[in-house]
């Protein structure tokens, strides 16, 4: 409790500072204005067009390496079982030949999906960094456009007024940017 009265007092003389030091006289003895707008990056995320073509398309390559470790775990399966039918049939050394090729081969499975997995993270980091680049672009559009002196994270903000909301702003200004990304199928290619 202790620790979050705190963060809280830092946070609340944090802002004190920040607001008191707008207060400066211009030169010709007029007072700053101080325009202070706060974003919901979280819903930005949520209902951007951008965003939901990224995860879109995110979301159809895991599909696809899904399927694709599926069709090879099936054959793994059915070689296995038909080795296991073969038991009797197969001399001993012939057995753990088959048996060794087997394991080859699920060995190579298991490599496959770690590679899947570091390329599907990968691909999910690009998509990231391309929004929040593109998003960062789209506020600071509503920051000029609307000659904003300053500009939070509602996650950072405690107590708000609704008129200081600006997400639904920025919202409207990154889907007029970019309505979609296409994510290149080789990333090696990409400079990031």
């Amino acid at each position: 409790m202790i620790f979050i009265s705190k963060i809280f007092l830092k946070s609340v003389f944090l802002l004190l500072v920040i607001l008191g030091s707008f207060t400066v006289a211009a030169q010709d003895n007029k007072k700053a204005v101080v325009k202070l707008g706060i974003v919901d990056l979280a819903e930005v995320t949520r209902k951007s067009f951008m965003s939901k073509d990224i995860a879109r398309q995110i979301d159809k390559k895991r599909k696809m390496f899904r399927a694709e470790i599926k069709k090879e775990e099936g054959k793994i399966r059915e070689m296995s079982e038909n080795l296991e039918k073969q038991r009797d049939v197969l001399s001993k050394d012939k057995f753990n030949e088959k048996m060794q090729s087997l394991r080859k081969r699920t060995i190579e499975l298991q490599r496959k999906v770690q590679q899947r997995n570091q390329e599907f993270i990968k691909i999910r980091a690009f998509g990231t960094r391309v929004f929040e680049k593109e998003r960062v672009k789209a506020i600071m559009d509503v920051a000029t456009k609307h000659n904003f002196t300053l500009i939070l994270r509602q996650r950072e903000v405690l107590v708000r007024a609704d008129f200081l909301n600006i997400t639904e702003l920025v919202i409207a200004a990154l889907n007029k940017r970019k309505k979609s990304f296409r994510i290149p199928d080789n990333l090696s290619k990409v400079k990031n």
